[in-house]
């Protein structure tokens, strides 16, 4: 019983090494997935005169980054696995 006990407590403590290791880290960091991700990407914008209007499209995302960065301005309302719905609200001009 004992040697089992320290057999399962050793492997946890290799795979916990392994997963968590600066270089598995670094690996991570790297990751560049194969195929690009497609988001349904739900617009609502408010107009001046306080009504929403809502535009559904699908974006092809490589990068998270690009992603975030055309879209700025918005305000994140909700994020799914497979859906963004993004709010733009009214500016002055």
């Amino acid at each position: 019983m004992l040697i089992s006990v320290t057999r399962y407590v050793v492997t946890i403590f290799l795979t916990g090494t392994i997963l968590f290791s600066p270089q598995a880290e670094a690996e991570m960091d790297n990751y560049h997935p194969r195929y690009p991700a497609i988001y349904e990407v739900i617009l609502e914008k408010e107009t001046s005169n306080g009504l929403v209007v809502t535009e559904k499209k699908y974006e092809t995302v490589w990068a998270v980054e690009d992603f975030w960065s055309k879209y700025q301005n918005w305000e994140l309302i909700d994020q799914k696995q497979d859906q963004i719905i993004l709010r733009k609200p009214y500016e002055k001009h």
